[in-house]
């Protein structure tokens, strides 16, 4: 049984409670989060695993992290990846354990996640385009 009230997410006196002292709400048993799942989605898509395991903001924090380390340094967003996917994997294990509490994963936001995930890499693109054809037609018109 979850350690925490998955109603209002205050932590419950027993493990084996039924109900809930403070709000009253009967306990169900939460479906298992998958670990593998988790990290593979931080696998293939940077910050979906934090998304899986129903927090948007930590995946959208982990995606910014990973792309802003990778655009100073190439290195800081590899590790800003890395620790993405290890997070999710112990945040899916630690949600089954009922050490934290469990959210709902959302397949809706999974989806828009990665449909924001692909416009922000064509937006990237875009840019990166933009970007060269100014500096290279610039040295093109330049007179010794």
């Amino acid at each position: 049984m979850p350690n925490f009230c998955p109603e209002c997410g205050k932590e419950l006196i027993s493990p084996n409670a039924e109900i809930c002292p403070n709000c009253g709400v009967r306990i169900k048993k939460n479906p298992e989060k998958s670990p593998g799942i988790a990290a593979l989605c931080s696998l293939i898509f940077t910050g979906l695993g934090q998304v899986y395991n129903g927090d948007v903001g930590r995946g959208f924090l982990i995606l910014v992290g990973s792309v802003i380390g990778s655009l100073f340094f190439f290195i800081p967003g590899v590790i800003v990846a890395i620790y993405g996917i290890y997070d999710a994997y112990v945040t899916a294990k630690r949600m089954n354990a009922g050490e934290i509490p469990y959210k709902e994963t959302n397949a809706l936001h999974m989806i828009l996640f990665v449909v924001l995930w692909f416009i922000g890499i064509i937006i990237s693109f875009v840019m990166l385009a933009v970007i060269s054809a100014f500096v290279f037609g610039m040295a093109g018109t330049t007179s010794y």
